[in-house]
């Protein structure tokens, strides 16, 4: 990725003398940034553009070439990449749409060009984007018009659309957040936000890792970087929903992903994900801050409302306001006008009008030990004879965070088009409202938490008791074997094996059950049926619970035979009897699942079961495999979880054994790649540990075994 944003010569391939040419803009652009290499142009019609002469071919020139951009038709790249390949170019851009956005003919050119890549070692971004700049070296790529009045800073983008990629530019810019690199990737054939964000990871400019994207192909990968970043990596991840999966697809030909997982993955990770670009502004700025290292803010405001406010929005993300010493407040109330306002934190300062006592004040508060952070809020009109006085304020008390090491967030109440004089002249992140000053610091104090609990990856545990390898194997290549997932008691032994727990049962595959069977353990029992085609046992009566003797699990088993047996869809195998599972006071219902996700491999899940399914809903989710502590915050995520804890008398459930449950089903998931899905529901935690009297297990390949 060096060689792509530090090339010392570049070819634009697709340019013409015509007054209307997105090549020649290219070109344009490239002066425009002073780049500091050689500029070459290759055309379809000879002719010479500012200073530079137009070839017609790549043969006609003579000195190497590191990097070449390509604006040309779609149907021609294929044999443009060809020439950079023989002539020795390594890194291409391809600006070119017409390459699958619309899953049509195009594909047949994707695939073209992605095997003459690997044929020569090229690796290209796009097609179908803007390329890059490179405020370093003036490397800037994009086909539209651009001045080079961006401020150059420490910031990162990534993004998958070119539009949006531009607004973040535009947008980071004018909130005085200054940028070192700049990438559009469009359809990703071959370098993705992986090996871009990996490059900025060794990139000495940039501190903050920005982007936007459609599509994640490999979240794993993702992941796995983001653990291991010293930086922080903020991602917008848009289409989420079936109207916007529509456009995407013909945008950019992205697929959208489980956004569920999306959202546990990113954040396992510690990676910030946001769904809306203002909140994700706000986050970028105060990461230009020094961080915040705990929850006591100071808030210092010239108005009483915007102080109240502030107050109440610090309340609402869990701040603290400690008191102000008094001999500090004796002196400020020395320079009041009227006396008429009681000094407390946060800290009303209506009646100060001397601007230099106004940074004494923050300057001071900045050195209180028992003060982490400071909100400074200041109203002023530009109309007004202070306005000069309240720009020197402010640039006063911009330079106070890296004098102290403490972050001062700066909310400013102004005329727009003052506010825009200071968006252009100031060189600190400014915040519109006190809320959002607020909300920013609690998401980058979580996110600095997160990051500090990321465990490496020796930490990893397995479950206690050793998994049984053997008979789990055996159990899918039986299976397999036969074109089928798991059979219900089948999937009973596998997650037994995995060292979860289940009640004792027989699976019995004909219509008469052998007396010596129902003697193994006592009852009361459960009769499910084991068959192919049935779905959801409960639901079609292919479970019977609380049978009290012998009498009562043969009658129940006949009824199942004489029910399904004849129903040929069902495809009726036989039933499992399964001992009842004993409910003790504080016993709950949960679900603890696994799937295979395309894009971020096996993921772990456990919720709520029973008759709290509907009423919590929300389900917690990881990427496996995982560690102790992760799965306790899995726990403690679910809605409502102090009731696991035991709450109004009731015991607490124990909770090693339902961690060890979802260890259990980790292994499973991460060993034997074979497993598409597990579900095991319900089990029944109680303080006496946790019982799974349910399963389910899908394979990769077959249909489904209940």
């Amino acid at each position: 990725m060096k060689d792509l944003f530090r090339p010392s010569s570049t070819v634009v391939i697709g340019v013409s003398a015509r007054w209307f040419n997105l090549g020649k803009e290219i070109a344009r652009n490239l002066l425009e940034f002073n780049y500091d290499g050689v500029i070459r142009l290759v055309g379809t019609e000879p002719g010479v553009i500012f200073g530079h002469r137009i070839h017609t071919s790549l043969e006609e020139i003579e000195e190497p070439i590191d990097l070449a951009i390509i604006l040309t038709p779609a149907a021609t790249i294929p044999g443009l990449m060809e020439q950079c390949g023989r002539k020795g170019i390594k890194r291409v851009i391809i600006e070119s749409g017409g390459f699958g956005e619309f899953s049509g003919e195009e594909d047949r050119l994707s695939d073209q060009i992605v095997a003459i890549a690997k044929k020569y070692g090229i690796r290209f971004i796009g097609p179908n984007c803007i390329g890059i700049v490179n405020w370093t070296n003036g490397l800037a790529t994009p086909f539209m018009p651009m001045k080079n009045v961006f401020r150059k800073g420490s910031v990162g983008i990534i993004a998958q659309s070119g539009g949006v990629a531009l607004s973040l530019l535009y947008m980071f810019d004018s909130e005085q957040i200054g940028l070192s690199k700049f990438a559009a990737i469009g359809n990703k054939l071959n370098i993705d936000e992986n090996d871009l964000i990996e490059h900025y990871l060794e990139d000495p400019d940039t501190s903050v890792i920005c982007l936007y994207l459609e599509s994640i192909e490999d979240g794993r990968r993702l992941c796995e970087i983001g653990r291991r970043s010293p930086k922080p990596i903020v991602v917008h991840k848009a289409n989420i929903g079936s109207l916007s999966r529509v456009i995407a697809s013909s945008h950019t030909a992205a697929l959208a992903n489980d956004d569920q997982v999306v959202d546990a993955a990113l954040r396992q990770a510690g990676i910030v994900r946001f769904k809306d670009m203002q909140s994700y502004l706000d986050f970028v700025k105060i990461l230009q801050l020094p961080r915040m290292k705990g929850r006591n803010l100071a808030i210092v405001s010239r108005s009483g409302g915007h102080a109240v406010i502030a107050a109440d929005a610090a309340a609402t993300y869990g701040f603290s306001l400690p008191p102000f010493p008094q001999q500090f407040l004796d002196e400020i109330r020395k320079h009041l006008r009227a006396d008429v306002i009681r000094l407390t934190n946060p800290l009303d300062l209506g009646d100060l009008f001397d601007f230099q006592v106004y940074i004494r004040i923050v300057e001071h508060t900045l050195q209180e030990d028992n003060i982490d952070g400071v909100l400074f809020l200041h109203t002023y009109s530009a109309a007004s004879p202070e306005k000069a006085a309240s720009r020197r304020l402010l640039q006063s008390v911009a330079g106070l965070p890296a004098k102290y090491g403490k972050p001062v967030a700066m909310c400013i109440s102004c005329e727009q088009m003052e506010m825009s004089t200071l968006h252009k002249e100031f060189e600190f992140p400014i915040f519109l409202s006190p809320e959002r000053a607020v909300e920013a610091f609690d998401r980058a104090i979580a996110f600095h938490a997160r990051r500090s609990s990321i465990r490496p990856a020796e930490e990893i545990v397995r479950p206690a008791q050793a998994p049984d390898d053997e008979t789990i194997r055996s159990l899918i290549y039986r299976a397999m074997a036969e074109g089928r997932s798991p059979l219900l008691h089948e999937a009973l032994e596998m997650i037994r094996a995995a060292g979860i727990r289940v009640p004792e049962f027989i699976p019995v595959l004909e219509p008469e059950i052998p007396e010596s069977e129902l003697r193994r353990f006592p009852g009361p029992y459960a009769v499910k049926i084991i068959a192919s085609g049935v779905s959801h046992k409960s639901d079609e009566g292919g479970v019977i619970l609380g049978l009290q003797d012998d009498e009562a699990v043969r009658s129940a088993a006949m009824d199942m035979w004489a029910g399904f047996g004849k129903a040929p869809d069902a495809g009726m195998i036989g039933v499992v009897v399964q001992k009842m599972a004993t409910r003790r006071p504080g016993s709950y219902e949960l679900i603890i699942g696994g799937k295979r996700d395309p894009q971020f491999g096996p993921v772990v899940m456990v919720g709520y079961g029973g008759i709290f399914v509907e009423f919590f809903g929300k389900i917690a989710l990881r990427m496996a495999p995982l560690s102790r502590d992760e799965i306790d915050g899995m726990i403690d995520e679910l809605p409502g979880a102090e009731i696991l804890k035991g709450v109004r008398g009731r015991p607490a459930v124990d909770r090693n054994a339902l961690i060890e449950a979802i260890l259990g089903v980790a292994y499973l998931m991460v060993n034997f790649p074979e497993i598409r899905e597990i579900d095991v529901n319900p089990i029944i935690c109680s303080p006496s540990g946790a019982m799974a009297v349910d399963a389910r297990v899908v394979l990769g390949k077959g249909g489904s075994g209940h």
